[in-house]
């Protein structure tokens, strides 16, 4: 019964990265949405930037809620993940080092979870159901059927 338990799961495990792909990116993505298509939110976030220290505040809250933005949907689709993931966990130990510390756990675990994620992608990639996982396939199925002779 063990082993057919196991193997369930594992029969199972390309699912995994789906599960947290799909959590973190709606996350980034309903967390910014509002910033991307208003410039009055934008410039209350710079503002509220400007009050943290961060430098740049009004280009840093830009860059920050579209990188997140943009990267939350490659999340969603399994697209250039691991870039996406470089992205991400740049922006949330900066959002960590510049935000919360000296935070309560409560108010930095948000940014916590989406660096785990962030981390968790970055390492593990998007997944088999995914579209990194297409094109990798296809193109392992150009560079397979390539000859030297075809020419450049």
């Amino acid at each position: 019964m063990h082993k057919n338990f196991n193997a369930f799961f594992e029969r199972l495990s390309p699912f995994a990265p789906v599960f947290i792909r799909l959590l973190i990116g709606f996350h980034l993505v309903y967390g910014t949405h509002d910033k991307i298509f208003s410039a009055e939110a934008m410039q209350g976030i710079g503002g509220w930037f400007q009050t943290q220290g961060i430098p740049f505040p009004f280009f840093s809250a830009y860059l920050s809620a579209y990188c997140q933005f943009i990267c939350g949907l490659l999340f969603i689709l399994g697209f250039l993940t691991h870039a996406a993931g470089i992205v991400m966990v740049i922006n949330f130990i900066c959002a960590i080092g510049f935000v919360h510390i000296g935070d309560t756990y409560t108010n930095t675990f948000p940014a916590i979870t989406m660096l785990a994620g962030s981390l968790f992608l970055l390492f593990s990639g998007a997944g088999s159901i995914s579209i990194d996982r297409v094109r990798d396939d296809l193109n392992k199925l150009n560079l397979e059927s390539w000859d030297v002779r075809d020419g450049f």
